[in-house]
């Protein structure tokens, strides 16, 4: 190989760590920008617990939003992750479901999803054209490839606001050594802006598988560290998911290198994120030191069951998970 050959090689790894990941799928879902009434975009695939008994609630913060989102002077962000259980077909083709769904989504400016299942891909595009539905504010997303070691795949997705919320450069998923395969579902590595601030920020969403939970999750700063390094002038990194993080998946009192001083658990052990009768925090927000000065110090589980009026049964059609969220100022980003 001459040195020239050499050379534009190397130019062309550049630019790439320039826009962002380097990604080992070819077929990354950008968002587009398109009229709510156009039902045109369509993504292409790319290769990524329900009312607990009043006897056995914890005291935690919560909040009842209104429907559309109503950020203080377009001071703060509002960021959630959303485990919406076996979210394929056929719970797309449930109306009160997805009407369900589709108002959670709209008091966030931007949400991670995971348990993505649908090979047909039809199942976000579905979301999007709900969540749009009448809404003075136009709502996206991207999504990751379909991951998975068997035959039950799953995907990833972040939906935002885009009067609220740019995506800058390239997803990607998280590409492991090749000697190496850690993840079941390897995380999916995006990064955000605010468009009417400074704040922007590099979201990771995992599922974890709840078998390899601990392990799994002891990993994830080896995934912040890929980040890092694909987007070495961003400071701010929030992983976020359903990590399995408690009860016979992980001991949420035990050591982890993610328990070091350079994590925040904004979402701690206090809070039950599951609608079933268990008691566990699974899903969790946790932020890297630097992010401290942008959080603005409100965050908890979103009670859909109890700010709709939903009966139990309904509440498990909807996830077995509740959205846990945080808050972030929008306008004192420092890096």
């Amino acid at each position: 190989m001459s040195s020239t050959t050499l050379v534009i090689i190397a130019i062309a790894i550049m630019m790439l760590f320039s826009f962002g990941c380097i990604s080992s799928n070819e077929d990354i879902v950008l968002p587009v920008q398109i009229p709510i009434d156009s039902q045109t975009s369509t993504p292409t695939p790319t290769p990524a617990p329900t009312p607990t008994p009043t006897s056995t609630q914890t005291t935690i913060p919560t909040h009842t939003p209104t429907e559309a989102i109503t950020s203080d002077l377009n001071n703060d962000i509002k960021l959630a992750n959303f485990n919406i259980q076996v979210f394929g077909k056929s719970k797309a083709g449930k109306p009160e479901v997805m009407e369900i769904v589709s108002k959670i989504i709209r008091n966030y400016d931007i949400v991670a999803i995971q348990e993505i299942r649908d090979a047909s891909q039809t199942t976000m595009p579905k979301l999007k054209e709900k969540v749009n539905h009448k809404q003075e504010h136009l709502y996206d997303f991207i999504i990751s490839e379909r991951l998975g070691r068997t035959t039950s795949k799953e995907q990833y997705a972040y939906l935002f606001n885009t009067s609220e919320i740019e995506l800058i450069g390239l997803p990607c998923t998280y590409l492991e050594p090749l000697d190496n395969d850690i993840f079941h579902r390897e995380p999916y590595i995006a990064n955000f802006k605010v468009k009417n601030g400074n704040f922007d920020f590099v979201l990771i969403t995992i599922h974890t598988d709840p078998d390899e939970a601990t392990q799994e999750i002891n990993n994830l700063p080896e995934v912040v560290e890929y980040a890092k390094n694909a987007f070495q002038n961003e400071g701010d990194f929030i992983i976020l998911g359903d990590l399995n993080a408690d009860c016979n998946y992980f001991d949420e009192e035990g050591q982890s290198p993610l328990k070091s001083s350079d994590y925040f658990w904004v979402i701690n052990n206090s809070i039950d994120t599951t609608t079933k009768s268990t008691v566990c925090t699974y899903d969790r927000i946790i932020i890297t030191i630097q992010s401290i000065d942008d959080y603005t110090g409100e965050s908890g589980v979103f009670r859909y069951d109890t700010a709709y009026n939903l009966t139990y049964e309904d509440t498990i059609a909807v996830s077995d998970h509740y959205p846990v969220y945080a808050i972030f100022w929008s306008n004192r980003d420092v890096d």
